[in-house]
């Protein structure tokens, strides 16, 4: 049964607030799955560090707790998965974050054929914050400070919110109570994976 659940869907994409655990479900999934994983911020971050004036407009926005433009972000999921080979399973980490990158993540896996699932991680703003406050102590991530926190918290609610919109219209999302540990929220992905 294990493996079986991963023969209908191909393409997962991670979805949830800043700290609601992407990073950790995404390689919960790969180790379960196998399939590959892509991670828009890890590329973000690994663009800042470049002396060149894409490096500094990617430094300049994330340190300001901001989003990409949709269509850079875009860009980037869609190198990532045009040259796949159909077998292979790809996820997503932090991938169509703005409605109009979410409409197109959908419009380019409907063109590829590849069907996918949304995992939306449903955290309390509370608890995310708690979670930063701590990672930004281990990890000495700029954005991860408070105020900041609270910029992208409010980014994600104009910003995140209409993305997560459009993959429940269409009938994509799988919506999860990421305020569990996340052992239990692995294992009710599994299971929302297997029952969809």
């Amino acid at each position: 049964m294990e493996n079986d659940i991963f023969k209908k869907y191909k393409t997962f994409v991670m979805v949830g607030k800043p700290g609601s655990g992407k990073g950790m479900q995404t390689r919960l999934l790969a180790e379960k799955s196998g399939f590959k994983t892509f991670s828009t911020g890890d590329k973000f971050r690994e663009l800042q560090k470049a002396d060149t004036p894409l490096g500094h407009k990617t430094a300049e926005i994330m340190d300001r707790g901001s989003l990409m433009p949709y269509w850079f972000a875009g860009f980037l999921f869609q190198e990532a998965v045009l040259y796949l080979p159909e077998n292979e399973g790809i996820i997503y980490e932090g991938a169509a974050r703005k409605a109009p990158e979410a409409e197109l993540f959908h419009d380019v896996m409907t063109w590829l054929e590849r069907p996918y699932k949304a995992i939306y991680l449903d955290v309390h703003d509370d608890e995310v914050t708690k979670r930063l406050i701590k990672r930004g102590g281990i990890e000495n991530r700029a954005d991860d400070n408070e105020e900041a926190i609270k910029h992208r918290l409010k980014v994600y609610q104009e910003e995140v919110v209409p993305a997560v919109q459009v993959f429940q219209k269409y009938g994509t999302i799988l919506d999860v109570n990421g305020d569990q540990t996340p052992e239990e929220v692995h294992q009710e992905i599994l299971k929302m994976i297997a029952g969809s």
